[in-house]
């Protein structure tokens, strides 16, 4: 869902559109003089491990055997692991 605010109806009402936003709508804030849009604010990301180690677990094994690197949980992690490795990049 998205909801179109000016920038005065933000400035009054903050709170509300900040909870908004943080249940997942999207506020687009518009420059009504200026017939423009300037912002639009969205919930901030997360990472959830544990929805990523349910996803993994689900789809270990899903793409046979051409890839053998990801035929299972321990293979996909890993293969993460090396993976991160060798680009030296962090996952937290």
């Amino acid at each position: 869902m998205t909801i179109t605010v000016s920038i005065s109806d933000l400035r009054n009402n903050i709170a509300k559109y900040l909870e908004q936003a943080a249940n997942g709508v999207t506020i687009i804030v518009r420059d009504e003089k200026k017939d423009k849009t300037i912002a639009q604010i969205v919930a901030a990301n997360t990472f959830d491990k544990n929805r990523y180690e349910m996803v993994l677990r689900d789809s270990a094994g899903a793409l046979g055997d051409e890839h053998t690197e990801w035929k299972n949980e321990e293979a996909i992690k890993e293969w993460l692991t090396k993976s991160r490795q060798d680009s030296e990049r962090t996952f937290y």
